[in-house]
């Protein structure tokens, strides 16, 4: 019974019980309206219906008159009712509708991640709290401590391409290497602040001279005549305006000195480039205890050194020695107990076209490699001509290569060997003696050659943006140039990287998980 003041007993009469009646009659009422509502949007109607209801809807919105003239109250279509009133229900829309929004996958090139003029990643790529999102992984992804942009020998002359006959399929396209280089350089703008450094590992311009390099000991008696400098000049100028073009002002661009280079003075070219102290090599200092040695493996040979000068000579009593029948060669590092080490033939290895490490840029080098050490720094060494004969053809490497990777192999510091000069590219590490001494293996500095962008393929490229992380270095190549995948850190010691496999899809990765390399990444065949 009803124990509220007022109420007459048990069967809900007085006051109170009348109030109550009349709440759940109320309830009933909202009830039924709510659901009648409901039924007459979801369900459907015949057109002619449905036109009739938006026609009354747009008279008549609030539908007083029906109500005043006791008639039955038709509901508005959810697009009559404001915005902020349309009830949150399903949306019935048909598939095609959706399909057009690109709502659908699978369903045309507007769904999400298919190619198509349409396919806007502004407005149809899914949020990173989409469910199945690609962006969620983003956080998880390992971010490089800082990034270099690599390229080498670009080789801009004002000539028309040239093939060579004895190598079918390998074009000198030189004018195209200023567009080349321009694409490379905007594309390393985008990376922003992460981009620590541009490098040029050489041979920015293809150069013009009067050489004999079928002499025995090809060597320069006098400078390089005046109208063939000027040509050389003006196409150096070309490739300077592209780079102040294309970088940002506050990401330097670091120049390895090569071979074509050199057809205009070395400190004339080191100068107009903006070397640290117009200097051919020297270190500088990268994020995250890391640092950069620039060498210049042109010096020594005779053709592109001061005629008269020291230097000139002493360059040409290595080339005479080398190519004589003994062979023995008279080896770079004097004075530092280093030779050439080449075995018992080295006429094949000593190209009118290379060079070497002088003794004072070799004792510079040791003094370099000892200071990093002491501040435990880790070293990438960028030069023209590779280091280690593994990583590039007979005779494109340095001519004192043995030497130098000698020397690299016994400091700790150095984790990567970056050059150009051989155009189809490759890797190496240099053999080294055991802990035990009995045996030889390969050693833990990564030595690769990039590709030439001079020969990318027509409307190609060929560039590498490197990412340095805490226990590796990804090149990641654009174009024809050859990722690759280098481990930094020692054999044993947790790196938190899976063990890497030879080859990654079309990335090269050159650890084999033994003790021994990956094949080398470019062509064994041709010239350069």
């Amino acid at each position: 019974g009803c124990r509220s003041p007022g109420c007459d007993g048990g069967d809900g009469g007085g006051e109170w019980g009348r109030v109550g009646a009349r709440r759940g009659a109320f309830r009933l009422s909202t009830a039924v309206q709510l659901v009648g509502s409901v039924s007459q949007i979801v369900a459907p109607k015949p057109a002619a219906a449905m036109a009739e209801v938006a026609h009354s809807s747009r008279a008549n919105p609030t539908g007083a008159e029906d109500h005043q003239a006791g008639g039955a109250r038709e509901m508005p279509t959810a697009s009559a009712i404001a915005p902020h009133r349309r009830p949150f229900l399903p949306s019935f829309t048909s598939r095609a509708s959706r399909v057009g929004r690109g709502r659908v996958r699978g369903a045309g090139p507007r769904c999400y991640g298919q190619p198509g003029e349409r396919n806007d990643p502004g407005t149809l790529r899914p949020s990173i709290n989409s469910v199945g999102s690609a962006d969620r992984l983003e956080v998880m992804r390992a971010k490089p401590l800082f990034t270099i942009g690599l390229f080498a020998d670009a080789q801009y002359a004002d000539k028309d391409d040239h093939e060579r006959p004895s190598e079918p399929g390998r074009v000198k396209r030189f004018r195209a290497s200023a567009e080349r280089l321009a694409e490379a350089l905007a594309d390393f703008r985008k990376r922003g602040e992460q981009m620590a450094c541009v490098v040029n590992l050489g041979d920015l311009i293809d150069g013009y001279n009067d050489d004999d390099v079928a002499a025995l000991v090809p060597t320069r008696t006098g400078p390089v005549p005046a109208h063939l400098a000027d040509k050389s000049r003006a196409d150096l100028e070309v490739m300077r305006a592209v780079i102040r073009r294309g970088v940002a002002a506050a990401t330097p661009v670091y120049h390895c000195i090569g071979n074509h280079d050199c057809n205009l003075p070395r400190e004339e070219v080191c100068a107009s480039l903006g070397n640290p102290e117009c200097a051919a090599y020297f270190g500088v200092e990268l994020p995250r205890g890391w640092r950069l040695l620039v060498l210049d493996t042109t010096e020594f040979n005779p053709r592109y050194e001061t005629p008269g000068s020291e230097a000139q000579a002493l360059g040409e009593a290595y080339v005479r020695s080398a190519k004589s029948e003994t062979g023995l060669g008279l080896g770079l590092g004097l004075g530092l107990g280093l030779g050439l080490g080449l075995g018992s033939d080295t006429r094949d290895e000593v190209k009118p076209w290379g060079g070497g490490l002088g003794p004072a840029q070799l004792a510079w080098l040791v003094k370099e490699l000892e200071a990093a050490t002491e501040r435990n720094e880790k070293v990438i060494v960028a030069s023209h001509c590779a280091l280690s004969r593994t990583a590039a053809r007979p005779g494109m490497s340095a001519w004192d290569a043995d030497s130098i990777s000698g020397t690299l192999e016994s400091f700790e510091c150095v984790k990567v060997c970056l050059a150009g000069h051989d155009h189809p590219g490759g890797y190496g590490r240099t053999l080294v003696p055991d802990r035990e001494g009995a045996h030889r293996t390969f050693g833990r500095v990564h030595y690769v050659t990039l590709e030439a962008m001079l020969e990318a393929p027509e409307g190609g490229t060929s560039y590498a943006v490197t990412e340095v992380y805490d226990h590796e270095i990804v090149v990641a190549g654009v174009g024809s140039c050859t990722s690759r995948r280098l481990r930094t850190s020692e054999r044993g010691v947790f790196t938190g990287v899976a063990s890497f496999g030879e080859r990654m899809e079309d990335a090269v990765d050159e650890i084999n998980g033994d003790d021994g390399p990956g094949p080398a990444g470019g062509d064994s065949s041709g010239a350069s």
